[in-house]
């Protein structure tokens, strides 16, 4: 009976491995060998969509990811919702113009692995949405606010969109303050020459004790100062940018202190007058103007790895001043920009004080230098402030004279001073051979042993791509180029209503009489007093940049 027993086990076990071998050769056999093939999509591919959505695939058959392959938009690699046979996209693209979904071949698969999808590669404009300017600021009252701190006040924390703010022309006696959580401030004037924001501060300290200093009446340190203007010491420049992804255009920020120097005593030494202090990444400006004497801009990061790279971008801008007017770390790189000095001896443009780690600091290219007549050979490119100074001049066009020897000494060894293709007002080279080749460090001349004169080829990696767009892509000519907008057109008035040629890449239309600001639309006609005057009309892009 035992004998038994176990011979039925035996016989048991045979039996249900020939079903299991049955069945596993039937399941092979019944493989599905028919082609991986897209049955359809949406959206449709040429149509426009929203700057965020799914885009969906359906499959002919359940399919899966390969291991180690990338499904990506717009060149970012994503997480793609596998259901069966349909295929989910999700994508968030505020700030694109564009949503590319690419799936390369054989990052699909069957779910056996054996049939591979081929790939495909799908794009889509993103359908431009109408919009106003979040706030604007007038003078006059015809806008939200009369104060531009008000605008970025009411200004949403941490946003990842622009704000878009914009100023109308008038002078406005304010100090602005952008806190690290006013994030994506754009702040657009009607003109450089007419949109100011200026106010009488330094920022120079007394204990109390010995001659008080000229500039103490006005010095944000003063408490008496304070309590009459509202200051803080904190507040250590007219415009202090805390917040990430600031961007600033057509406006001149001015400190009354530094650049009516004579008037308020604002020369030498205690004269401490920043226009600007930018404290964060990501911070550009276009069209604008720095105004004062000394200490004009400050680009002050702390020395922390995530922070002695932060970047700074000027283009077509006017920064004016006498000392040290371009001062600090970080990187920052100043372009089609005019350097204008008015001292009457010893103009300084830079200041470095770079710490260890940085990538490429100051760097000043296809810029004028010019000045008031007494900057005539009393001008130098830079002298060596604090830590590891950087300061580069390329294609520098001069229409005040430098004074030979170019750099100036003050506290440290330069690490990185230079210039390539200086030339004259009239385009001749200027002559590089005085350029100083020592600098004074704690009284002993030492000497500068790297080529203050640069090569073609030493200066090749000084480019826009490589110092601003840098790993994450950040593009802030972008926002007045990619986007540039002509000059509206066929603009006409019949009784009291304006119109004009629409433009598709415009989100919406400031109307101004005679210059002053009247109103904003998404449409391409606007009821107005119709007085006569002269009507003008500007395109606004996503950005905030005006058309001409």
């Amino acid at each position: 009976m035992k004998h038994m027993t176990i011979i039925s086990k035996l016989f048991i076990c045979l039996v249900a491995v020939f079903l299991f071998q049955s069945c596993k050769e039937n399941e092979n056999n019944n493989i599905d060998s028919s082609a991986l093939t897209l049955l359809s999509y949406t959206p449709e591919q040429g149509g426009n969509i929203s700057t965020e959505g799914t885009i969906e695939l359906t499959f002919s058959k359940a399919v899966r990811q390969a291991p180690d392959t990338e499904i990506t938009i717009n060149g970012k690699a994503i997480r793609v919702i596998i259901t069966d046979n349909v295929v989910r996209a999700k994508y968030s693209e505020p700030l694109a113009d564009h949503v590319t979904l690419d799936i390369p071949n054989g990052a699909l698969t069957d779910m056996n692995s054996v049939q591979k999808y081929e790939g495909l590669n799908l794009k889509y404009e993103i359908k431009l949405e109408k919009r106003l300017f979040d706030a604007v600021v007038d003078k006059n009252g015809k806008g939200d606010y009369t104060k531009i701190q008000d605008a970025i006040d009411n200004a949403p924390n941490n946003s990842d969109v622009p704000y878009l703010i914009f100023v109308a022309d008038g002078v406005y006696e304010e100090y602005l303050n952008i806190s690290a959580s006013k994030t994506f401030i754009h702040l657009i004037g009607q003109s450089r020459e007419n949109t100011k924001v200026q106010y009488l501060m330094n920022r120079v300290k007394w204990d109390g004790t010995g001659e008080q200093p000229v500039a103490w009446p006005y010095s944000s340190q003063n408490p008496a100062y304070q309590a009459q203007t509202g200051l803080t010491s904190s507040q250590e420049s007219i415009v202090l940018v805390k917040g990430a992804d600031f961007h600033a255009e057509n406006i001149s920020f001015i400190n009354l202190y530094g650049a009516r120097a004579d008037e308020y005593g604002g020369m030498g030494s205690d004269g401490q007058a920043d226009a600007m202090m930018t404290r964060a990444d990501r911070v550009s400006f276009y069209n604008c103007a720095m105004v004062s004497y000394q200490d004009t801009w400050w680009v002050r990061m702390n020395n922390k790895p995530e922070e002695i790279n932060a970047r700074n971008y000027a283009d077509n801008c006017w920064i004016e001043g006498k000392t040290d007017y371009v001062y600090g770390n970080a990187n920052l790189l100043v372009e089609n920009s005019t350097f204008y000095n008015v001292g009457l001896s010893g103009n300084v443009m830079t200041a470095g004080s770079h710490y260890d780690g940085t990538t490429w600091g100051h760097i000043m290219k296809d810029c004028i230098v010019d000045g008031l007549p007494s900057a005539n050979g009393t001008t130098y490119f830079a002298r060596p402030w604090q830590n590891k100074p950087i300061s580069v001049w390329i294609n520098t066009t001069c229409k005040v004279n430098l004074d030979p020897v170019g750099y100036m000494d003050m506290s440290v060894l330069p690490y990185i001073y230079g210039e390539y293709n200086t030339v004259d007002a009239n385009g001749t080279a200027v002559d590089t051979s005085k350029r100083k080749t020592s600098f004074s460090v704690n009284g002993v001349s030492t000497p500068y042993e790297k080529n203050m004169v640069f090569t073609e080829s030493e200066v090749a990696d000084y480019t826009y791509e490589n110092i601003i767009m840098g790993a994450d892509g950040w593009d802030p000519k972008s926002f007045y180029t990619t986007e540039e907008l002509p000059a509206v057109e066929n603009i006409s008035i019949y009784g009291t209503t304006l119109s004009w040629d629409g433009q598709n890449k415009a989100i919406c239309y400031l109307v101004f009489e005679d210059g002053e600001f009247v109103g904003q639309t998404t449409e391409t006609t606007m009821e107005v007093n119709a007085n006569g005057g002269d009507y003008t009309v500007k395109a606004v892009n996503k950005y905030g940049s005006l058309s001409d």
